[in-house]
């Protein structure tokens, strides 16, 4: 936890050291819940205090160490090789406060009046991030009305431009029971009798995606 804490204060620091006006960040913890990096930007838009907010969210957690590495490299030792970085944390998306900072610092700059904006970075692991929930529910209300929210964790198709990610595909997860019977019956007895739970259960999924064209 204590490099955890390192991690967000040179985060905080970096960003306090930016001086964006309107500017306000606070390290919040919730007893037991890893800490996030909460801030906030007044808006310069005319009339910004009864218009929506935008919330910016990423992570600052970094991927699991995995296995596989080759013997002269390893997630816990750090190594450049042709202009590359190999190492556990080298990868993913610990820039979303950095891009989103800039991203306002960039709007100032030329004068673009924006909406006010709020921004929570979580250090929990994103997949599935069993704290983020609580921190929502927690500062919900100091986010306000928020009408869009900018998720900085996405991929891109090379480094020479800013890629934009319009919508992910969602999941949709639950269970899915078929039944049939009360008790079990010797498929001698009941084949040809009974349903099949399965052809019951393949109709049931079509009526959500069409499994010939993969229509939804």
């Amino acid at each position: 936890m204590g490099c955890l804490y390192l991690v967000l204060q040179r985060a905080a620091d970096w960003v306090n050291a930016q001086k964006v006006a309107g500017f306000k960040l606070e390290i919040i913890r919730l007893l037991g819940r890893t800490p996030v990096l909460f801030f906030e930007v007044a808006g310069t838009k005319p009339d910004a205090a009864n218009q929506p907010t935008v919330l910016v969210y990423g992570h600052l957690d970094k991927q699991p160490e995995f296995d596989g590495w080759r013997s002269d490299l390893g997630p816990w030792t750090p190594k450049y090789m042709a202009d590359k970085l190999y190492g556990r944390g080298s990868a993913d998306d610990g820039y979303a406060v950095y891009a989103s900072i800039a991203s306002v610092l960039a709007l100032k700059k030329q004068n673009v009046a924006h909406p006010r904006t709020v921004g929570l970075i979580e250090t929990c692991e994103e997949s599935g991030s069993p704290d983020l929930l609580p921190y929502v529910d927690a500062l919900r209300k100091r986010m306000g009305d928020v009408a869009l929210v900018i998720c900085l964790d996405s991929g891109a198709g090379n480094y020479d431009q800013l890629w934009l990610t319009t919508s992910l595909r969602g999941m949709i997860s639950g269970t899915l029971q078929v039944e049939i019977l009360t008790e079990g019956i010797h498929s001698g007895d009941a084949s040809g009798l009974l349903p099949s739970s399965f052809r019951i259960m393949r109709q049931v999924l079509d009526r959500l995606e069409d499994s010939k064209t993969g229509h939804l």
